[in-house]
């Protein structure tokens, strides 16, 4: 007799042993059973299951119902079935709908896979989590049934009732109503799809008040210009020989986010040349390989992708990259010269609509011999420096993602509900999307880790954690790195040593020990090949990754001459407003504002660079703070003692007693602390 445990979550969840329906008991408990599904053999820690049932609210008897919960779970499905793990539970991996769904689906049986639903994925169950997961399952649903839809149309197949139906429930639905479009026309029926295209156009008004997506309106423009392929086959307007090129990379499957990227992106490609750049690891290629995808239809001549190596150390020769775009574009004879090949690709595509993808380029030199003639054609750059002599690009400077893009991803990646560990996930990879998706990955890969065993590990060591397979942060940074001029490279380095949550031009000369214009040109280069960002003219400021891998290359005397440098200029500056103080009111909230920094950095490299210099600038910390009245010095000449233990430990105290009373900018607990921890008590 057949005892196999089969759980269900393509419908209302439910439980079967064998052929015996198994009772799951309360919509919460099966919220707890679905949440374990979806976790695909990964532990779920306590607090990531009472976020997923309570969310925002939990009573106060949460744990004790968790438990109770999974106790029920345990005697419907077995003891062998949901154990355990540390104050988590993790279930075993058992036959579920959705993932038969995932298996015929990637074996392209996409009717099979379509008719293992039962109605709406996780239905009846309630809250938040649910509510996302359910609309996330159902995107997977559509975009199956579109892939089986659009291979019926392919085959002839009359699919224009099922497409009508479709776009009735789903009226926002543009890509459903580019399907219908094209089945519309292709049975003759061109007004009709012309319609299909003004009720989208109203719908998408009236409720988003946005116009139709560039790809529903290249749709509409073939349509009533005649040129919409009536067969499976495209349209080639150059009549070249043997297949088109179809060299774009796969999309990303799991891309998430960046809407208003994307729609730059694709608005801007229709000028011409768009050259997307930023920091290693901020998803420059998967936004250029995505919206190549969105748009491919625009270039029915072909679409030719290349990657430029610029950020190894050996970038492509555009000579070799031309020989194979023009066999590509079926150029026959190849010329030998560089520049003859140039012109051969320009006289070929000037006439075109072809879509060229140049990853990760070094240099505009690099690229302006790949760039097509004519006004048919787009091109995608995407390079970590800022080519802004690339004649007549468009520029898209990428950032990292917002926090809740980033999340998303994590979560989406490795499978875990989201919750305030998964943002504070999130938050330690600094949203850099390379950092988060190696995350998730990491976490995926090991079932028996918690979202919370992760953060511990990334807390203790990011740049060492952040690796799996081939794909590294560390390792993208030090392509940037590597490359860089060995003055640049100090520079890079030296200006990660202070702890300031921005760069001003002052501070970036003390610390390169440089004068004011110089310090600014190092801090301009670095921005272009976007190594630092500047925040505002003459302001600047490091990824925090980025900051960790620069301190990491620094060697032990440069980071203590560094901070020596800044030490000094700061004192100066604390000496210098003390004076002022006392005739000039204004010069107080300077001092106050100098004396900050002193202490943030003491507490950073926990009394670094010199024991005897962090004596000194805690002792003229104390005196100017008392000089203004800021402090009310200790008794028994507190400036001058003979043991440099005391006269360290007084000087956090004086630090301590003004950062939590007179001005509260900096933590005074902490300085507090280490006088306490100094004085041995």
């Amino acid at each position: 007799m057949d005892d196999t445990l089969h759980l269900g979550l393509l419908g209302p969840v439910r439980a079967r042993r064998g052929p015996a329906e198994l009772d799951l008991g309360s919509p919460k408990q099966r919220l707890l059973l679905a949440a374990l599904v979806l976790a695909e053999g990964r532990t779920l820690g306590r607090d990531q299951l009472i976020d997923v049932l309570w969310a925002d609210d939990p009573p106060a008897t949460a744990r004790n119902v968790l438990r109770t919960y999974a106790s029920r779970l345990r005697g419907v499905l077995g003891r062998e079935a949901l154990v355990s793990v540390g104050s988590g539970y993790r279930l075993v991996r058992v036959s579920t709908d959705l993932a038969e769904f995932e298996r015929l689906r990637d074996a392209g049986r996409l009717p099979e896979a379509l008719a293992l639903w039962r109605g709406e994925a996780l239905a009846d169950l309630p809250g938040p989590y649910a509510e996302a997961r359910r609309a996330a399952l159902e995107e997977e649903r559509l975009a199956v049934l579109e892939r089986r839809l659009a291979a019926d149309l392919e085959a002839g197949a009359e699919v224009t009732g099922e497409l009508g139906a479709l776009v009735a429930a789903y009226p926002l639905r543009e890509s459903v109503r580019a399907l219908l479009m094209r089945a519309l026309y292709r049975a003759g029926r061109q007004s009709e799809a012309i319609g299909v295209f003004t009720e989208a156009r109203r719908v998408l008004d009236e409720e988003l008040g946005v116009e139709p997506s560039s790809e529903l309106a290249d749709v509409y423009r073939q349509v009533i210009t005649g040129t919409l392929p009536a067969g499976t086959a495209g349209p080639s307007s150059a009549g070249t020989a043997g297949p088109l090129p179809a060299q774009l990379p796969g999309d990303i499957p799991d891309f998430t986010g960046r809407q208003e990227a994307v729609q730059a992106v694709e608005e801007l490609l229709r000028t011409g040349v768009v050259a997307i750049s930023g920091l290693g690891g901020v998803g420059k290629t998967a936004l250029a390989v995505h919206v190549a995808h969105r748009v491919r239809e625009r270039y029915p001549d072909g679409q030719l992708h290349v990657d430029l190596r610029g950020a190894g150390a050996d970038p492509a020769d555009p000579a070799l990259v031309l020989e194979r775009f023009l066999d590509a574009l079926g150029a026959g004879r190849v010329p030998p010269d560089q520049d003859e090949r140039a012109a051969l690709l320009r006289t070929l595509t000037v006439d075109r609509r072809v879509l060229f993808l140049l990853d990760n380029a070094v240099s505009a030199a690099q690229v302006r011999p790949l760039l097509p003639s004519g006004p048919g054609s787009g091109v995608l750059v995407t390079s970590r420096a800022r080519l802004s002599d690339l004649i007549g690009a468009r520029h898209v400077d990428l950032d990292v993602l917002p926090e809740r893009e980033a999340v998303a991803l994590f979560t989406a990646l490795a499978r875990v509900p989201s919750g305030r560990t998964a943002a504070r996930v999130a938050e330690a990879c600094g949203y850099l999307p390379l950092a988060v998706r190696v995350a998730g990955a990491r976490l995926a890969a090991r079932p028996r880790w918690t979202v919370e065993d992760l953060l511990a590990r990334l807390s203790a060591q990011p740049l060492g954690e952040l690796r799996v397979g081939d794909l590294g942060v560390e390792a993208s940074f030090a392509l940037s790195y590597d490359q860089l001029g060995e003055e640049l490279a100090r520079g890079f380095r030296r200006l990660a040593v202070p702890d300031s949550a921005e760069l001003t031009v002052e501070l970036a000369a003390a610390v390169l020990g440089r004068d004011a214009r110089e310090a600014e040109r190092t801090c301009e280069e670095l921005v272009d090949l976007s190594l630092l960002e500047s925040a505002a003219a003459g302001r600047y400021r490091y990824h925090d990754l980025l900051r960790d891998f620069a301190l990491a290359r620094t060697p032990e005397a440069e980071r203590r001459a560094a901070l020596a440098t800044v030490q000094a200029s700061w004192l100066a500056a604390v000496t210098g407003a003390a004076e002022r103080a006392m005739t000039d009111p204004g010069a107080r909230d300077l001092l106050l504002e100098e004396a900050s920094c002193l202490a943030a950095m003491d507490r950073r490299h926990r009394g670094a660079p010199d024991p005897e210099l962090t004596v000194g600038s805690t002792l003229v910390v104390a005196r100017a703070l008392a000089l203004v009245g800021a402090l009310d010095p200790p008794p028994a000449d507190p400036f001058s003692p003979a043991d440099p233990r005391i006269a360290y430990a007084r000087g956090l105290l004086a630090l301590g007693l003004w950062e939590a009373g007179a001005h509260e900018v900096v933590h005074g607990k902490a300085a507090l602390e280490a006088a306490l921890a100094a004085l041995g008590r």
